[in-house]
């Protein structure tokens, strides 16, 4: 887990305990010489022969999801500033690095399920930006990325932290042991 974020934590921590993965690495890194490719979390499940390999982006901008820059061309223009654009060719370019790198590493998967999470994402141009870049992600790749943005990143948030209130045993995950204490404090 070393130099996993907070945000890429909580991530981790949800699919080690909710979803019940097997593995979950953080910062997966490409073995190849010169790709600089970052998965920020990856979790591998396996259910009766079925493997699931989940393909996680985690964007814990607190003000909102902006990594700024200039687009790489005009295909996201109808969405808002240079800077709302050079943000969603960000992420889409990242999710094209994760899908070669996945379908490669793990090309005997089941199934591939690729995920933003982001606790904060302006309504607006960003979410639908982020619409379009889901339905150009399948057209291109025959994936679906699942946005757990907003109200979809606090419920599933929720579920860990409730889980968390449940009980104290720990369960390897820092993120985690940090929810269990803010839920077992005395009042």
């Amino acid at each position: 887990m070393s130099n996993a974020k907070i945000g890429e934590q909580l991530v981790g921590a949800f699919h080690k305990l909710i979803n019940e993965c097997e593995v979950v690495s953080y910062n997966q890194f490409s073995e190849r010489a010169g790709d600089q490719m970052e998965v920020d979390v990856l979790a591998i499940k396996t259910n009766e022969g079925h493997q699931q390999v989940y393909v996680c982006e985690v964007v814990t901008h607190l003000d909102g999801i902006n990594y700024g820059g200039s687009p790489s061309d005009d295909y996201w223009n109808e969405f808002g500033s240079t800077a709302y654009q050079g943000t969603l060719d960000t992420i889409y370019q990242k999710f094209i690095v994760d899908h070669d790198y996945v379908t490669r590493v793990f090309d005997n998967a089941d199934e591939y399920q690729f995920q933003l999470w982001s606790p904060y994402v302006a309504e607006g141009y960003l979410t639908s930006g982020l619409d379009q870049l889901v339905e150009r992600f399948e057209q291109e790749y025959g994936e679906e990325i699942d946005l757990k943005i907003n109200g979809t990143y606090t419920e599933d948030i929720e579920k860990l932290r409730s889980r968390a209130g449940q009980e104290t045993k720990q369960r390897g995950e820092s993120a985690y042991r940090l929810l269990q204490i803010l839920e077992h404090m005395r009042r």
